[in-house]
């Protein structure tokens, strides 16, 4: 029996100031309801519909997606899908927003 092993990958990223992210597979499917999370807490929620801040469907903004949000560091961020038909929601892929990714815009724009 031959066996596959697929990828699903997510990235946050500031473009004009806002958090964007772009996310991939190299499946020749969607991932069961696929949903992008970004979650207003500073950590991963146990269920991961709960305590989001903006949310998207994967196959949704032609997968690039521009949040809205200031750029800054601490954003949670979370490719989540259903596990079974219809069941509850686990995580895929989950990052967190570092200054590495870019400069820490939001910060500095509360400081002034």
């Amino acid at each position: 029996m031959a066996t596959a092993t697929f990828q699903w990958t997510i990235e946050p990223y500031e473009a004009q100031g806002n958090l964007w992210i772009k996310w991939s597979t190299n499946a020749p499917f969607r991932a069961q309801q696929g949903q992008i999370h970004v979650y207003e807490t500073s950590y991963f929620p146990s269920n991961p519909q709960d305590k989001t801040k903006k949310w998207s469907w994967d196959d949704q903004n032609n997968h690039n997606w521009n949040t809205g949000l200031p750029w800054g560091t601490n954003w949670y961020c979370a490719y989540i899908a259903e596990k079974p038909s219809n069941g509850p929601y686990a995580y895929v892929v989950q990052t967190i927003t570092t200054k590495a990714m870019g400069p820490d815009i939001a910060r500095v724009v509360e400081a002034i």
